[in-house]
């Protein structure tokens, strides 16, 4: 392919579906890496559980400090170590993860120089149409959402 074939790439709509398809790819990738590392340093189902009891641990306490429940509060204040505990367990696999996605993101900077200044995606509102970043960023958080609840990676459920 030459050079002027790549060209085309940059033009709306080929723009549009290739960044949606890195998106995409990106975000499969990350997520695909997030639940093998998890699985292999604490393992799905626990690191969930933690996350729920953390979680839990954290509105409870909320809760209290809103009602100004200071029994509550000496209740919940004797349950911090383990909750530390807990954080410092599901810390290594997300320092593990984020330094393993962060090559994921190398696409990213491949691409951005083709498409500067140069609109990718047109909507209603935009009359000079979105750049890179404003198209990738919302199409980034929607796959995200969409692959996260495919691939069962979200750390609680709604």
């Amino acid at each position: 392919m030459s050079m002027a074939d790549l060209s085309l790439l940059t033009v709306v709509p080929y723009a549009t579906v290739l960044l949606m398809a890195v998106a995409f790819v990106m975000t499969f990738v990350s997520q695909s890496i997030n639940r093998v590392v998890i699985n292999h340093f604490i393992g799905w189902d626990n690191y969930r559980s933690i996350r729920k009891e953390v979680s839990d641990h954290n509105k409870a306490r909320m809760d209290a400090a809103r009602a100004n429940d200071q029994k509550q509060l000496e209740k919940l204040k004797k349950k911090d170590s383990q909750i530390a505990a807990l954080n410092t367990k599901m810390m290594k696999p997300q320092m593990v993860t984020m330094v393993l996605s962060f090559f994921v993101f190398i696409p990213l900077y491949v691409l951005r120089p083709y498409f500067l200044g140069v609109p990718v995606a047109y909507l209603p509102g935009f009359e000079n149409g979105l750049s890179y970043f404003y198209w990738y960023l919302p199409m980034s958080f929607f796959v995200s959402t969409l692959l996260q609840r495919v691939l069962g990676t979200l750390p609680i459920e709604w």
